[in-house]
């Protein structure tokens, strides 16, 4: 085997294994190479949780409305009370909702006390059940519109990077199979070992001498 053919099948199989790493790992393994070149771009996405829902909260009560939500992913919501009066509203996880259910001491992750028109964000540290609590302490009864929208920061890879691994097995399958063909080609023999054709009689001789070996005849 050449020296240029193995160099040639080395590096198509090392290519076979980074293409297949690659495509085991997803697109997303390049994104911090693709980011720092430009080959990716960034877009944000809104997408529905929860309608405009319209609530009528009891005088001296409360109702709510829970949502699983995924941790990590910023959530943006909407409340207004119709009839300009205020009401209390209140953002907790399932577990504090229990202990807040049951008068006991609990954790709020969001608190107005005093929302009339009312535009919040936050951002869940893990995923779950949330819980979203309307509480009337009036003595007349509340009609709320409330709603919910995830937001997310994604990341889009040019297609030249989203489809990379594939395009370096390729390569790495090429430059294999091309250094594996070159090998089969034979190797250069030296004429003397072929032999020679006498230009007088045709007898074939080997050697480099200048006399046919069977007739004697300069080829000269």
């Amino acid at each position: 085997m050449s020296t240029t053919r193995r160099k040639i099948l080395t590096i198509g199989l090392i290519l076979i294994v980074a293409g297949a790493f690659t495509i085991e790992q997803g697109p997303q393994f390049l994104s911090p190479i693709a980011q720092s070149v430009g080959f990716a771009s960034h877009v944000q996405t809104v997408n529905l949780i929860l309608p405009p829902t319209l609530l009528a909260v009891p005088s001296s009560n409360y109702t709510f409305l829970f949502s699983d939500l995924r941790g990590d992913v910023q959530v943006q919501g909407a409340l207004e009370v119709t009839d300009g009066r205020e009401i209390a509203f209140y953002v907790m996880d399932e577990g504090n909702f229990s202990l807040w259910r049951a008068g006991r001491p609990s954790a709020i992750i969001l608190a107005r006390p005093t929302a009339i028109s009312y535009n919040f964000t936050f951002t869940p540290t893990t995923s779950g059940t949330y819980f979203f609590v309307f509480d009337n302490q009036d003595t007349s009864r509340r009609v709320v519109i409330f709603s919910l929208n995830a937001v997310e920061n994604l990341t889009v890879l040019n297609p030249i990077v989203e489809f990379a691994g594939y395009e370096i097995f390729l390569v790495g399958f090429i430059l294999s199979l091309f250094g594996i063909s070159t090998g089969k080609k034979g190797e250069t023999i030296p004429a003397e070992a072929l032999g020679w054709k006498c230009r007088f009689c045709g007898a074939v001789n080997t050697g480099d001498q200048t006399f046919c070996e069977h007739c004697g005849r300069s080829q000269r």
